[in-house]
């Protein structure tokens, strides 16, 4: 079931806590179709004109035949304007009317993903602020939306948080082996006060881009599918790494957000900005 809009509570809870639910944003068929779309796109059944897939450690697509290919992809990227059905997830309507409530009218879709973490072999993504990711001068006007697909619990990688967390602005983060895996520093996380939010199919977690977030790894036989998108407030101002190291620094002043490797050449590709044209969902 959804309503309309969010209660007086709950945009309290938002910007107390940094997190929000939004229950059944989307109904069945468009769950359904969203999770066809992943399919097709994994498959080669839609071409990918724009999407990018991307694999789980140690996995090598070429050894794999289109049907497998599914269940070894951790990410899929940029996908909107190959899958109708996952373009509505991200512009839908049911949505935006809550984020122009959180946040104000006028925004746009700068980061499309998929997260699937595959049965057995899901990798855990580690302690993160997504602001780390993003050299917008603002992280108030950046909002991160993540749609379970399947039933998201504990047992399958949930989605763990620490409420409250965004409101000590941005923490000191490092690259492991992997550029894509770039996490809090230990000593900033609070793992004594995370809680895991466990969600239903077609919920949305809305949660600011300082909150302190990871998920689990997934070694139960269960599927765990979800889109996460990220928008930002017409008017954010894109900076360069010397004002995003303000938000993102060491003691000793050096860099330590992630858009840059730590040591090492790396090129940012920074956003992918799509206008929201708010679309009414199947169902």
């Amino acid at each position: 079931m959804h309503s309309d809009g969010f209660t007086d509570n709950e945009l309290a809870q938002y910007r107390r806590e940094g997190w929000v639910l939004a229950r059944g944003i989307l109904g069945p068929r468009s769950i359904e179709a969203c999770k066809q779309a992943l399919s097709d796109l994994a498959t080669g059944r839609i071409a990918s004109g724009q999407t990018s897939l991307m694999y789980e450690y140690g996995q090598d697509p070429s050894k794999l035949t289109p049907e497998q290919r599914e269940f070894h992809i951790r990410k899929y990227m940029d996908f909107v304007e190959d899958a109708p059905a996952l373009k509505m997830a991200a512009m839908n309507r049911r949505l935006h009317t809550r984020l122009d409530q959180l946040l104000g009218h006028g925004r746009v879709l700068f980061q499309e993903m998929a997260l699937v973490k595959p049965p057995r072999i899901g990798s855990e993504k580690p302690w993160h602020q997504d602001a780390s990711y993003f050299r917008v001068t603002d992280p108030g006007l950046i909002v991160g939306v993540w749609i379970a697909l399947d039933s998201a619990s504990k047992r399958n990688g949930c989605m763990e948080l620490v409420p409250g967390s965004h409101l000590g602005g941005g923490v000191p983060h490092e690259h492991e082996d992997d550029f894509n895996r770039c996490c809090i520093v230990e000593s900033y996380v609070d793992r004594g006060r995370r809680i895991a939010v466990e969600m239903e199919p077609g919920d949305a977690l809305i949660f600011h881009s300082l909150l302190h977030h990871f998920t689990e790894p997934n070694t139960s036989n269960l599927r765990r599918r979800a889109v996460q998108f990220h928008y930002h407030q017409i008017g954010a101002i894109w900076g360069n790494v010397e004002q995003h190291t303000r938000h993102y620094h060491f003691e000793d002043g050096a860099y330590a957000g992630c858009t840059v490797a730590h040591s090492g050449a790396n090129v940012y590709r920074g956003a992918l900005p799509r206008p929201v044209l708010p679309l009414e969902p199947y169902d």
